[in-house]
């Protein structure tokens, strides 16, 4: 009895060392390129080692080099160096892509200024919105950057269940052509741009009429958005089949 309940520890230690050591290691990525398509969003490429992989929506920890903006010393400590951002490309892109505001706190500043060249680390690849496989239909409310995690879903699933994406955009429209083209080429892919929250909720109660509890319901963005039609959707009588994932790293 002894050796079998020491077994099953052993084996038990084995398996949290394993999530630790999964969930926790970090990579040192370089940066090819930052982009500011125009206001204070910013497009960051960064290199995707060969043995990186993710699931769809998913985000991660990106910590600051020790030196940034003009190779400076970052005197930024904790959460200033350091945010959980959403990967805006899809696992079998040979880049990892990064959408983002400026929206001017010290480590958005040192992040957005980066030369070619520079190396991050990230670390803790999680997803609060992984899709179960089947044939479900996804309908997926989107507010600002949070599009950066319904795009690799969309491409991931276009074609295989039926898709709607609402985008309450607030002036993103960095993937809008993209998306638009793959919805107009794709049976059963719906993407719409909204400019208020009103309007997105109205389109949205037409899917949860169409699809009701069948589909499985995707939220991504600014947390007041979030936590808005995560509200709409429970007064519509929805209350399974919700994902959420709420930016913790717009400032």
């Amino acid at each position: 009895m002894v050796i079998i309940v020491i077994a099953i520890l052993a084996a038990t230690g084995l398996i949290v060392w394993g999530v630790i050591a999964y969930l926790g290691r970090s990579q040192t990525l370089s940066v090819t390129s930052i982009e500011n398509p125009g206001g204070d969003l910013h497009i960051i490429r960064l290199v995707k080692p060969a043995n990186m992989t993710w699931k769809a929506g998913s985000y991660a920890k990106i910590t600051l080099p020790s030196t940034a903006s003009g190779g400076e010393k970052n005197d930024h400590k904790g959460e200033q160096t350091s945010r959980w951002l959403s990967i805006a490309s899809s696992p079998k892109d040979n880049e990892i892509v990064i959408l983002t505001h400026n929206s001017g706190s010290p480590y958005k500043k040192a992040l957005t200024s980066l030369p070619a060249g520079s190396q991050v680390k990230m670390s803790w690849l999680e997803s609060s919105l992984s899709v179960t496989d089947g044939n479900e239909p996804l309908v997926c409310f989107a507010s600002d950057v949070g599009i950066s995690a319904m795009r690799p879903i969309v491409r991931q699933w276009a074609g295989k269940r039926p898709i709607v994406l609402y985008h309450l955009d607030k002036g993103v429209t960095v993937f809008d052509k993209e998306l638009s083209e793959l919805a107009n080429k794709t049976a059963n892919v719906t993407y719409e741009t909204n400019a208020s929250l009103s309007l997105s909720q109205e389109r949205f109660k037409k899917s949860i009429d169409t699809y009701g509890k069948k589909a499985q319901y995707l939220l991504a963005g600014q947390p007041d958005d979030v936590k808005a039609m995560k509200k709409f959707l429970q007064d519509n009588k929805m209350y399974d089949n919700i994902k959420s994932s709420t930016f913790r790293g717009l400032k």
